[in-house]
Parts: structure tokens; sequence; C-alpha cells
């Protein structure tokens, strides 16, 4: 099974090759959608293990300023791993916020919508589940010492913070729905049929198609 930044590292070179610095600006932007992030010297080290694995390759991208960078492309064994990854079964963490299923939605578009909608269904169908749950009031929180006025302030506050977690879960649920319901009608429509899997073409040639960034010219390699 793929650790998390694996399994965006590979989605990213999924679709084209990118340097280390092209993952970098990426999660500098949309990492905070998947609520996660990685140090810049994670990055290169998973890159080059990917490279050790066979599953990428490196190619040099040369610069007009600087030494030139280094561009992994990833090869027809690791597309093989990043579609296990793919298909492999959702399984929900508890933390209803986790990275992971925000990862698998993201790249789950590689596989059209009837794969989307599973996915969605399947958190949706655990997030029900725990959210009928009920969550007993942890009393070991209040001091042996506790005079009857505290007591009552801690377990006022611990009302509190459980309608907290309840609404920001009804809010997810809510969410859940809605993406259920769109993904059903395209599905039963039949749109983006022709969007399906294209995962075992060969992986894309060492050209560049991301746009150049401001100052990407005098970046590491």
């Amino acid at each position: 099974m793929l650790s998390r930044l694996e399994a965006i590292l590979i989605g990213l070179l999924s679709s084209r090759p990118r340097t280390g610095y092209d993952v970098r600006k990426w999660l500098d932007v949309y990492g905070r959608v998947f609520g996660y992030s990685a140090q810049t010297s994670q990055i290169y080290r998973q890159l080059g293990r990917l490279v050790e694995c066979g599953w990428a390759r490196v190619v040099p991208d040369p610069r007009t300023t600087g030494p030139d960078a280094k561009l992994y492309i990833l090869t027809e064994e690791g597309r093989v791993q990043f579609t296990e990854w793919l298909l492999s079964p959702y399984v929900p963490s508890q933390r209803p916020m986790d990275p992971d299923f925000q990862v698998r939605l993201h790249f789950s578009a590689q596989l059209g919508p009837v794969a989307t909608l599973n996915l969605v269904r399947e958190e949706l169908r655990f997030r029900r589940a725990q959210h009928e749950l009920p969550l007993p009031l942890d009393e070991s929180a209040i001091p042996d010492e506790a005079n009857a006025e505290m007591a009552e302030w801690i377990r006022d506050l611990a009302l509190m913070s459980e309608q907290r977690g309840r609404a920001l879960a009804s809010t997810y649920i809510d969410w859940l729905e809605a993406a259920e319901r769109r993904l059903d009608f395209l599905v039963q429509a039949g749109r983006y049929e022709a969007a399906g899997p294209k995962l075992n073409e060969p992986a894309a040639g060492p050209q560049q198609a991301d746009p150049p960034a401001a100052g990407r010219g005098a970046t590491q390699a």
C-alpha cells in the first residue's frame, strides 16, 4: 500500500512530469484543501525512493539560469502501483477530516464518475453510522477536588464541545449527500463516460506542461 505522500507524488506524475519544485508549489496551493503538507526534504527524499523502486525515472530539465533541474517521469511500473492504489478498497478513517479521503477523491477523477460515486457512498455510509453513535460525557475531566459549580461548568463546556463536533459532522454529511446526488445524476445520465480510466496508457514524455512560475529558473534541482 502506498503511503499518503507516495500516492500524491505518483498521482501528480501520472498527469505530467514534474520537478520537486513543482510538487512543492502544488502542495503549497492545494495541500491545505487536503489538510496535508510535507517538508521539502521529505518530497525530494520520497521522489528519490520512487526512482529507486523503479516507479519513476529522471531526466534533466534545462534551466536558463542555474543548474539543470531533475524532471521526474512516471514509469509503467509506477503507473501500475498508482492504479492498484486507486482500485484498492477504501477504509474510512475515524477522523472525518483525514486527508486520505480528499486525496482519493482528487485522483479518483482518473477513474470516472462511477468510481467517485462509490468512494463518496462509502465515506457517507461510514460518517452516518459514526454520527449516530452517542458520545458519553468524560467524567474523568472533572478533577476530584472540583466543587459542584466547577463540575457543572466542565460539563457545560463538554456539551458545547460535543455540539461543535456534531455540527461540523452534520455539515460534512450534508456535503456528502449532495455530492452523492450529483454524482448519481451524472452516472445515470451517462455524462463523462469518455472520461473513464486511461491508466494503462504510457506515461507522458519529458516535456513539461506547467507554465513556468516566477523565479523558477533559479530553483533547486
